[in-house]
Protein backbone atom coordinates (compact mmCIF):
# COMPACT_ATOMS: atom_id res chain seq x y z
CA UNK A 1 0.00 0.00 0.00
CA UNK A 2 1.65 3.32 -1.13
CA UNK A 3 2.01 5.96 1.95
CA UNK A 4 -0.13 8.93 1.62
CA UNK A 5 1.42 12.24 2.07
CA UNK A 6 0.02 14.53 4.81
CA UNK A 7 -1.55 16.81 2.15
CA UNK A 8 -3.40 14.07 1.04
CA UNK A 9 -4.28 12.85 4.59
CA UNK A 10 -5.51 16.47 5.19
CA UNK A 11 -7.36 16.51 2.21
CA UNK A 12 -5.62 20.45 2.22
CA UNK A 13 -2.59 21.77 2.36
CA UNK A 14 -1.27 21.73 5.80
CA UNK A 15 -0.84 25.18 8.02
CA UNK A 16 1.86 27.04 7.02
CA UNK A 17 3.95 25.62 10.56
CA UNK A 18 3.31 22.33 9.39
CA UNK A 19 4.40 22.99 6.18
CA UNK A 20 7.93 24.31 7.71
CA UNK A 21 8.55 20.86 9.41
CA UNK A 22 10.98 18.88 7.91
CA UNK A 23 10.35 15.96 5.64
CA UNK A 24 10.60 13.31 8.21
CA UNK A 25 8.42 15.06 10.83
CA UNK A 26 6.01 15.16 8.30
CA UNK A 27 5.72 11.48 7.41
CA UNK A 28 5.71 11.00 11.00
CA UNK A 29 2.32 13.56 11.15
CA UNK A 30 0.67 11.57 8.45
CA UNK A 31 1.55 8.05 9.72
CA UNK A 32 0.16 9.66 13.05
CA UNK A 33 -3.26 11.04 11.44
CA UNK A 34 -3.51 7.29 9.59
CA UNK A 35 -3.56 5.17 12.58
CA UNK A 36 -6.08 8.02 14.54
CA UNK A 37 -8.12 7.15 11.64
CA UNK A 38 -8.15 3.65 11.62
CA UNK A 39 -8.91 3.42 15.55
CA UNK A 40 -11.56 6.00 15.09
CA UNK A 41 -13.50 3.93 11.94
CA UNK A 42 -12.91 0.55 14.47
CA UNK A 43 -14.32 2.53 17.40
CA UNK A 44 -17.12 3.27 15.17
CA UNK A 45 -17.71 0.27 13.62
CA UNK A 46 -18.05 -1.29 17.16
CA UNK A 47 -19.94 1.33 18.77
CA UNK A 48 -22.95 0.81 15.56
CA UNK A 49 -22.54 -3.10 16.54
CA UNK A 50 -23.08 -2.85 20.14
CA UNK A 51 -25.79 -0.25 18.94
CA UNK A 52 -27.56 -3.04 17.23
CA UNK A 53 -28.02 -5.23 20.52
CA UNK A 54 -30.65 -2.92 20.81
CA UNK A 55 -32.61 -3.90 17.84
CA UNK A 56 -34.50 -6.94 17.99
CA UNK A 57 -32.43 -9.74 15.85
CA UNK A 58 -35.27 -10.33 13.18
CA UNK A 59 -34.74 -6.91 12.41
CA UNK A 60 -30.90 -6.33 12.67
CA UNK A 61 -29.53 -7.26 8.81
CA UNK A 62 -31.93 -4.98 7.21
CA UNK A 63 -30.70 -2.52 9.96
CA UNK A 64 -26.97 -3.25 9.60
CA UNK A 65 -27.74 -2.49 5.40
CA UNK A 66 -29.67 0.37 5.78
CA UNK A 67 -26.95 2.24 7.85
CA UNK A 68 -24.27 0.48 6.58
CA UNK A 69 -22.53 -2.08 8.86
Amino acid sequence: MAERTLTEQLGAEPPPGVAALDPAHQRDLADALRSARRRQAAALAEAGNDALRFVPALLRPAVRKAVGL
